[in-house]
């Protein structure tokens, strides 16, 4: 695991939002699932309400989006995507309380043998999901089974909410491998035969490699696809959403390889490509549990980050 970097000296504003937390969790840790998720869903409602930046960030990336939604569909989905992610990050507040029996009744996980299978290689492997579902379900179910692995992450800005942040992420087993020195740890956990699981759906700016998105140009990191082609590492691909009776489904895939063909450059494209194409298919089979609240396709291309020759025909 990468060393933390020093944290600052608390601010008011941290201890304030760590008097929130403590007050909130107290509050919320104790209550039943069910309750929960609904105290969720309403604050959820309730910033879909008073906060309309994020209703039109949501808005646009709908529209921006291949999925074929009128407007009313449009408003309809945005709706429910506030309720989702109300429901989620309320409910983390129960998980991090959760017993292991809790958690066995509240997340349901299936296909576990494909994780045996991935992992069975002993060279390590890249472990891919999205913001989809419930991600952090996703780290405590499968390590509260015995399957561990180690997550890229980045710091909390709040030095007093930082440890209990990753004391949750890590309560089973995973580690937490920070951003700074990612490459490098990274490296260290394949090499022990480990996984190391991978978000691969967010904006990356100028650093990206160009994959096409739900039907749009999006600048994706590569250091999944690199990894997975320099080491020729399986991919495993792992999903969460929610269920009508509160229950979480965690869902592991077969792992897949992805080719190589010793074009470096576009082999790493061709992988980055075909993992976001998972993430994709994911999001089309149900849009309401996306992060759609992300500027997912903020970078354009440009003169300064420009298309490929080689994808200019696809524009």
């Amino acid at each position: 695991m990468a060393p933390m970097t020093p944290n600052p000296t608390p601010t008011l504003r941290h201890r304030l939002e760590y008097g929130t937390f403590l007050l909130l969790e107290g509050i919320l840790g104790r209550l039943p699932w069910a309750t929960v998720q609904a105290v969720g869903e309403a604050t959820g409602l309730l910033f879909y309400l008073v906060d309309p930046r994020h209703r039109r960030i949501v808005r646009e990336n709908l529209r921006f989006a291949d999925l074929g939604l009128d407007e009313a569909q449009t408003r309809a989905l945005s709706r429910a995507c506030f309720k989702h992610f109300g429901a989620l990050f309320v409910g983390l507040l129960r998980l991090r309380r959760a017993t292991p029996e809790e958690l066995d009744r509240w997340i349901k996980v299936e296909g576990l043998e494909h994780f045996d299978a991935a992992q069975a290689g002993g060279k390590g492997f890249i472990q891919l999901t999205g913001h989809y579902g419930n991600w952090e379900a996703i780290a405590l179910a499968q390590s509260r089974h015995g399957r561990t692995l180690d997550v890229i992450g980045r710091e909390l800005d709040n030095p007093l909410l930082e440890p209990i942040s990753n004391g949750f992420r890590t309560k089973f087993g995973n580690r937490v491998i920070f951003k700074d020195g990612a490459v490098r740890e990274s490296l260290k956990s394949l090499k022990a035969g480990r996984g190391v699981g991978f978000l691969l759906d967010q904006d990356a700016l100028t650093m990206g490699v160009w994959v096409k998105f739900l039907g749009q140009w999006a600048s994706t990191f590569g250091t999944a696809g690199t990894l997975a082609t320099r080491f020729k590492l399986p991919v495993l691909p792992v999903f969460s959403w929610p269920n009508p009776d509160g229950t979480i489904t965690v869902r592991f895939e077969p792992p897949f390889e992805v080719p190589v063909t010793g074009d470096a450059a576009e082999d790493v494209r061709v992988a980055t490509q075909i993992m976001t194409s998972r993430i994709e298919a994911q999001i089309r089979k149900d849009p309401r549990w996306w992060f759609w609240m992300h500027r997912r396709f903020k970078t354009r291309p440009s003169a300064g980050h420009p298309l490929p020759p080689s994808l200019l025909s696809q524009e």
